[in-house]
């Protein structure tokens, strides 16, 4: 009878079960139905009292979970520029009385985690937090080893050596991303180990350019039910149909996309240019090298990261672009197209161009020198041949064409004659290093015996004293007392208690007359033993 009473009303009793709502339902959005569902009613005293929404409104502390736990799978290329915006929300959320990494960036590789820490630099959320690139093992020993940093940036195993040198705190960590997933490996051990540092209710989310097995088996053990989003990838078909085979060429970069300009600026000579991008600091960035290059923006060259002028001669894409953006770029009919990317973007450049063939692009010094080699090969090779076709190896070389083309099997004996030449090489570049480093070795041992065999000085084994002069703290030597060095024998005069200036010892010139041959008397004076006489 109450629950047809309520229904007379207008109010659906389910909404009225205290306690009990549809399985999957929000919480949130629960409590507010029946608020609503109560307000409607006629009869309020009946209802349980209830003055504003916000009674039912649950705490931060409450929907602090279902936050944390929404992750999400965005399928994009590895554009660092795209990559940095998805990380501005985690960057914000980011708190000063934390101690430890809050922020948690797992990448490929170093040059991975050197582009998008340069990517996140410019964004105001980074500015006050110290970010750390963990490049190589020693390098994430330095850094974290002066000190926490709030965001963290490096692959797997680097990140699993600090953790077992005790260097990196994860306990902290309130959001994990997975960049260019494609490109890990979900069955590492050292993403394992990471990840069990982590807390469990870190939100997670990654980035990858197709859901790929490695990329599901990922999403299926680290976030379980995410929401996916695709990234503009793919163009209108009519657009890429607009333009004509091989006027697109490709150069790739390792670093910033925007100091390859003056390369193609210099091998491409048009009368106009227009620069674009979709990152605003990168066209910033590219309009002060084009001034710093004697440019004036908008005469010649034009950088724009919007509107691109129609029938332009030359037309250079920095970055990877989107769907929508190489569709403007093909809508502008440039005569010629210009693509700077980084190589791991390929592939995403592949789906975004469609069956168009792409051309790499190639410097004229670059090409001149690679048709100089093949010219000097052809060479050689008309020179073998007009000493006649050797016997030997046309009988080795016969039974292949019963299954291969004869210029398949030339080109197959060139690339051998290729590898076994640079193998010579890589040989005489190595013994040329070993005898440099004995020749080092040699005029170091060389070095050190002419350092033994230094004179040491006097007796005494101090170098470098005169030995007319004394040592220091005796002042300088005065004049001589008493007679010269030239003065007579001391022998010529009485010395002490007996005369000493007898016949000398040594013959003439020594005090006194030769003591001859004949045998020696008695001594006179007193005995040897006796008292002498004070002097």
């Amino acid at each position: 009878m109450f629950a047809e009473g309520w229904k007379t009303r207008g109010v659906d009793t389910n909404d009225l079960r205290d306690g009990t709502r549809e399985e999957g339902a929000e919480p949130v959005e629960h409590e507010i139905a029946i608020f609503r569902a109560r307000l409607s009613v006629p009869h309020a005293p009946l209802v349980a009292p209830l003055k504003t929404e916000s009674a039912v409104t649950p705490s931060p502390r409450e929907t602090a979970g279902a936050v944390r736990s929404a992750h999400v799978a965005h399928f994009l290329p590895a554009d660092w520029a795209r990559v940095a915006q998805l990380a501005l929300p985690a960057l914000e959320r980011l708190t000063a009385e934390a101690t430890g990494t809050q922020l948690l960036l797992l990448v490929p590789d170093a040059n991975a985690a050197t582009a998008l820490a340069r990517a996140l630099a410019p964004h105001a959320s980074a500015h006050g937090h110290r970010v750390v690139a963990a490049t190589t093992p020693a390098r994430a020993r330095r850094l974290l080893g002066a000190g926490p940093a709030p965001v963290v940036i490096g692959a797997p195993a680097v990140i699993a050596e600090a953790l077992a040198a005790s260097l990196a705190s994860l306990a902290g960590v309130t959001a994990v991303g997975f960049i260019a997933a494609d490109e890990l490996d979900p069955e590492d051990p050292a993403l394992a180990t990471v990840l069990a540092e982590v807390p469990k209710g870190a939100s997670r989310w990654l980035t990858a350019l197709a859901a790929t097995p490695n990329v599901e088996l990922l999403i299926e053990r680290h976030l379980h039910k995410a929401r996916r989003v695709t990234d503009d990838l793919m163009p209108a078909a009519e657009a890429t149909a607009s333009l004509t085979e091989g006027s697109t060429l490709v150069l790739t970069t390792v670093g910033a996309p925007e100091e390859t300009l003056p390369l193609v600026l210099d091998e491409i000579d048009v009368p106009s240019t227009a620069v674009v991008t979709d990152d605003p600091a990168c066209a910033e960035r590219a309009r002060h090298l084009v001034r710093s290059l004697g440019y004036t923006d908008g005469a010649l060259v034009t950088v724009t990261d919007g509107e691109i002028a129609p029938n332009a001669a030359l037309v250079i894409v920095l970055g990877l672009p989107s769907g929508s953006r190489w569709a403007a770029v093909t809508a502008a009919h440039p005569a010629q197209t210009v693509v700077v990317i980084a190589p791991r973007q390929q592939r995403a450049l592949q789906q975004v161009v469609g069956a168009m063939r792409l051309q790499p692009f190639g410097a004229a010094g670059t090409i001149e020198r690679a048709r100089t080699a093949e010219a000097r090969v052809r060479s050689e090779l008309r020179t073998i041949l007009s000493t006649g076709l050797p016997a030997r190896e046309i009988l080795a070389l016969e039974p292949l064409l019963a299954s291969h083309d004869g210029t398949e099997i030339a080109a197959a004996a060139l690339r051998l004659l290729e590898q076994t030449r640079a193998a010579q090489n890589e040989v005489v570049q190595a013994a040329v290093r070993r005898v440099r480093e004995q020749h080092q070795q040699q005029q170091e041992a060389a070095r050190t015996a002419e350092r033994e065999r230094e004179p040491r000085g006097g007796r005494d084994g101090r170098e470098g004293r005169d030995r007319g002069t004394k040592p220091c703290g005796f002042g300088a030597r005065g004049p001589r007392s008493g007679p010269p060095r030239s003065a007579p024998p001391r022998g010529d005069g009485p010395r002490g208690d007996g005369p000493r200036g007898g016949p000398g010892r040594g013959g003439p010139g020594r005090g006194g007359p030769s003591r001859g041959d004949g045998p020696r008397g008695p001594r006179s004076g007193p005995p040897r033993g006796g008292p002498r006489s004070p002097r």
